[in-house]
């Protein structure tokens, strides 16, 4: 009897194990392998894990120079600020950042050279003055032969010196951008600014309010950034296929998906002798220039040339050892699509597409979902 029983209870669970395994296998099994080597995929199945079938097409892939470089300005986009004559900085009008025009007030600065100079220049006037009026005078005299030629080229030489010692004066106020005008009516000014000599951001201020600058300190540096452009460290190697108006793409390593583009401008003709690189540059043609950095890093491509290739996207394929396969639909029947795994040959690769040198006949191809099987 208990031999029995234990017969019974192992026939038993047999019964349940049989049935638990048969569910399993139902509900979870996506893919079954025919004996002809197949896969049958349902059409819940396919729906379910968003799979397309396409077919290989013509694309066009761009064979490019991969290489790095920097957003730069070029030497008419860029301004360093300094000053005339030394001084005590008074005011800053502008912070990191700010966008300003040509001749804007960025700051004032004090000096005592100032005041000499604004003294210098009147004293200079009225002397000038006095002295023409003897000189016309002189020149007179001697017409009704009643003056010397020797007077009168004495002071000739005396006017024509003073005169060039008024001009210098006169232009190194017009150099703060003092009104000239305004000091020759006998009024001073305190102060002297300092504008910005282009358009374009504030990218360094290099003072603080009470500081004494010198005529070597760079105050303020300003960018243009409509005119940033790109320079590329290519490869000796590859500048064989090089040419000035070539397409360039390039992205930003912190922003890897929106891509940007400009035009070969130039090619340099020196080698970096440690990197074995050669300076290139070229134009941005984006619109809004002002996403842009000076000095910072990016990832360019440079299209040399293009060709038609046959082409499927890079999704439908998958890389099982040293090899490359697709899925096709050798057959439907009804609800089932039954695919067939083929090897190919793949060549160069694009974002997007894959393009195929050898692989039969590739007219219904999985091109989505392949991954799930």
């Amino acid at each position: 009897m208990k031999l029995y029983n234990t017969i019974k209870t192992m026939a038993v669970l047999m019964v349940f194990m049989s049935i638990g395994c048969t569910n399993t296998s139902s509900t979870t099994e996506v893919a079954i392998t025919e004996p002809d080597h197949l896969i049958s995929i349902t059409q819940k199945q396919f729906e379910a894990y968003s799979m397309k079938i396409g077919e290989v097409t013509s694309q066009i892939f761009d064979e490019e120079v991969i290489c790095n470089g920097y957003i730069t300005s070029p030497t008419n986009g860029m301004a360093q600020i300094s000053t005339h004559i030394s001084g005590i900085v008074e005011t800053i009008n502008c912070t990191l950042g700010d966008y300003v025009k040509e001749g804007q007030v960025l700051s004032t600065l004090s000096s005592n050279k100032l005041i000499i100079l604004q003294q210098n220049f009147i004293e200079t006037s009225i002397t000038l003055s006095r002295l023409k009026s003897e000189y016309e005078r002189s020149k007179t005299l001697l017409k009704e032969n009643i003056g010397s030629k020797k007077e009168l080229i004495a002071i000739e030489s005396e006017y024509k010196a003073l005169a060039a010692k008024y001009n210098s004066l006169k232009l190194q106020l017009k150099l703060l951008t003092l009104n000239v005008s305004i000091i020759e009516g006998g009024e001073f000014y305190s102060v002297f600014p300092i504008t910005a000599p282009i358009d374009g951001y504030i990218t360094n201020i290099n003072i603080v309010i009470g500081q004494t600058v010198d005529l070597q300190k760079n105050l303020i540096e300003i960018v243009d950034v409509n005119k940033l452009q790109l320079q590329l460290s290519v490869f000796e190697s590859d500048v064989k296929y090089l040419k000035v108006g070539q397409n360039v793409v390039f992205i930003s390593p912190g922003n890897i998906i929106d891509e940007h583009k400009a035009i070969l401008a130039s090619i340099g003709k020196t080698v970096n002798m440690e990197l074995m690189t050669i300076v290139c540059t070229a134009k941005i043609l984006d619109e809004d220039m002002g996403n842009f950095i000076n000095n910072s890093f990016v990832k360019a491509s440079i299209i040399v040339s293009q060709k038609e290739v046959q082409a499927i996207p890079n999704d439908a394929i998958v890389k099982s050892g040293d090899d490359y396969y697709v899925f096709i639909v050798e057959k439907m029947d009804g609800q089932i699509y039954y695919l067939q795994k083929v090897k190919v040959d793949i060549g160069i690769r694009s974002k997007y597409f894959t393009e195929i040198i050898d692989g039969g006949d590739l007219t219904k191809v999985l091109i989505s979902g392949v991954y799930n099987l």
